[in-house]
């Protein structure tokens, strides 16, 4: 795909975020943080329509379609929804609409992310556990996708664990394509999931736990597939640094 469908994608895409989102009665970092997240996942739009058309015009058509219905049905009310957040000085309303943040991304990684089959989880790290014993955890049932609930708990105690939490605590993804590929170790409990995306949800320098989105089967995800993952992290991690 040639340098100027991609720039014309973009530039068309962010132009109609633009007009979307001007008008809203939101802070001015929000405002750019939706615009810069919008830019990301226009890319990102453009490659996934790339592998499921034949010709870079039809990608850039594609593209551009599929992004705009993603930021009406997506963004734009999860970034109201973060404007709430940020203007309410109400703590109760702040933490339901923060739950309510939560349960919207892990659904819509699941919905967009993957095959019909994928599943999604927030895997939060727990509060105040003393040094050697951290673990992260799906708590609240905090997953969406196919009916196979995930694994819940990952503690310091084993290698798997200690693998999340690093990533984590660094603040970066992983991508696997294929689980049966890892050392025995590192390998699932079950044949519940093939390949996996796992990406730390932070905000400046505090970090909240991890975003995951699971398939069946080894090429249901691809490397592109991380980066639309690692928007919605960043949006969450926003909307949970949240507080006064």
């Amino acid at each position: 795909m040639g340098k100027g469908v991609i720039a014309a994608g973009v530039l068309a895409v962010l132009a109609y975020v633009a007009q979307m989102v001007i008008g809203l009665d939101m802070a001015n970092w929000l405002f750019w943080t939706i615009i810069s997240i919008g830019a990301t996942a226009t890319l990102t739009t453009i490659w996934l329509a790339n592998r499921r058309v034949v010709t870079a015009h039809q990608a850039a058509e594609a593209a551009t379609r599929n992004q705009r219905r993603a930021f009406e049905d997506v963004l734009v009310p999860l970034a109201l929804n973060l404007d709430q957040i940020v203007s309410s000085a109400d703590v109760a309303e702040r933490r339901a609409l923060k739950q309510q943040t939560k349960l919207a991304i892990v659904s819509l990684t699941a919905n967009l992310i993957g095959p019909p089959d994928a599943r999604s989880c927030f895997l939060e790290e727990i509060a105040n556990l003393p040094p050697g014993a951290r673990e992260i955890k799906c708590q609240n049932s905090l997953w969406f996708g196919r009916n196979i609930a995930p694994v819940t708990v990952f503690r310091e105690t084993d290698r798997r664990g200690r693998e999340l939490l690093k990533l984590l605590d660094e603040g970066t993804s992983r991508f696997v394509p294929d689980v049966d590929q890892l050392p025995q170790d590192l390998r699932p409990d079950s044949d519940s999931y093939k390949t996996y995306i796992a990406s730390a949800v932070t905000a400046g320098n505090r970090s909240f736990g991890l975003l995951t989105v699971d398939c069946l089967k080894p090429g249901e995800l691809q490397q592109d597939d991380v980066t639309m993952v690692e928007v919605f992290a960043r949006m969450l991690g926003v909307a949970l640094a949240v507080r006064r």
